[in-house]
């Protein structure tokens, strides 16, 4: 093993990207110590798309606190974004949605399903025995904010909001 190139999706987890990373630095320095070289890892981990892991790192913050549902918005194909729901997943009901449009109404929406690859109808997707929720909301990094503005505007409508986006 004289040489090591690696190539990433830079949509990864950052962790994963991380964890990969710090196992050849483990090989690539043992092999380098038996050949008496001094250097044998180039250091790659700044190449992570800033705005990818500025979403996720957002993302890992929103995990910390209590939450009683998510929100993710982007394209059904984007890698990035649908990081962004497997990590949600772990801590509460999660929607994945394109846009406002997938709110249908208060107790309708359309959520992808990353694990089936399909677009799911969801009925009485409002938590009943909260009167006060807790909703995480994040998006892909190349998600329009615009976008994101009417996925929270429609929010506060379906769930009858005492506030506005504005008072937020």
């Amino acid at each position: 093993l004289n040489k090591l190139g690696v190539i990433n999706q830079t949509t990864m987890l950052a962790t994963e990207t991380q964890a990969i990373a710090e196992y050849l630095k483990a090989i690539t320095e043992k092999v380098a110590l038996a050949k008496q070289v001094n250097k044998s890892f180039s250091d790659t981990k700044d190449t992570l798309c800033y705005a990818t892991n500025d979403n996720q790192s957002a993302t890992l913050g929103l995990m910390e606190v209590p939450l009683d549902l998510a929100f993710v918005v982007g394209g059904y194909n984007s890698s990035n974004t649908t990081h962004l729901v497997e990590l949600l997943e772990q801590k509460c009901t999660t929607f994945f949605i394109k846009d406002a449009t997938e709110i249908v109404s208060d107790t309708t929406l359309n959520s992808f399903d990353i694990h089936q690859h399909v677009l799911t109808p969801i009925t009485n997707w409002q938590p009943t025995s909260a009167s006060i929720l807790n909703i995480a909301i994040t998006s892909g990094a190349s998600c329009p904010d615009a976008t994101v503005d009417e996925v929270i505007q429609r929010i506060l409508v379906a769930t009858n909001a005492k506030k506005t986006v504005d008072e937020v």
